[in-house]
């Protein structure tokens, strides 16, 4: 018996397209897809731009108002140091000055935003890099005015706190002993809470410089 051959004919042309047609769906696929990818990375950067901009503003207003309160507390300090140095010890303000040193301010910054985008490794979503660095250098800022509120409320429960338990009646702010008020220890308690205040409200004046700088830029990107 003979074999039969059967000759089969390949249309190239069609094959061609066929397999043109495929790598164009590949193509546009991948694009898409790749498209996608791009439009969720700039969701998310726009995002956490507004949730900068709010934990921003939050923070603008929760410094100025400790950055206010401590204004206020200087000037009665800044009278008690006065009356000091006159020598004054008859004078009747010294008992309610004397409470001014038991107040101090605390500014609690939000960080958030920070927090959430620094543990997902999406810092790199924000694209422009001076942003990138106005908001570390912001929110580096925080940790220094909180150590700032450290040293002095350090001073005043070393200090402060156990000299007005042990001397000063608390019924009406009087110190149970009157020549009490002439004294170094007074003086030096009275004189280092000044420098410490004076210091946290440079570091607040700083840290508000720092954060309207990052609201303008933040603006840009709204």
């Amino acid at each position: 018996m003979s074999r039969i051959k059967l000759h089969t004919k390949i249309n190239w042309p069609e094959k061609v397209i066929d397999f043109l047609i495929v790598i164009f769906g590949i193509t546009i696929a991948f694009q898409l897809n790749n498209w996608n990818e791009i439009r969720k990375s700039e969701l998310k950067e726009r995002n956490y731009i507004q949730s900068f901009y709010e934990e921003n503003i939050d923070n603008e207003t929760n410094l100025n108002n400790a950055l206010s309160f401590s204004l206020s507390n200087k000037k009665n300090i800044d009278t008690l140091i006065h009356i000091i140095q006159s020598k004054n010890y008859s004078d009747r303000r010294i008992q309610t000055l004397l409470q001014s040193m038991l107040q101090i301010s605390n500014f609690t910054p939000i960080t958030t935003t920070m927090e959430n985008i620094t543990s997902s490794g999406e810092f790199e979503l924000i694209k422009d890099i001076d942003l990138r660095k106005e908001i570390i250098n912001s929110y580096n800022t925080h940790n220094t005015t909180l150590k700032l509120e450290g040293l002095l409320l350090d001073h005043l429960n070393d200090y402060v706190i156990p000299f007005y338990f042990e001397n000063i009646r608390f019924a009406d702010s009087h110190p149970l002993d009157k020549d009490l008020i002439n004294t170094p220890l007074f003086e030096n308690i009275v004189f280092g809470y000044s420098v410490l205040l004076n210091q946290q409200i440079e570091g607040y004046r700083n840290n508000l410089e720092k954060i309207i700088s990052l609201k303008g830029k933040l603006d840009k990107y709204r």
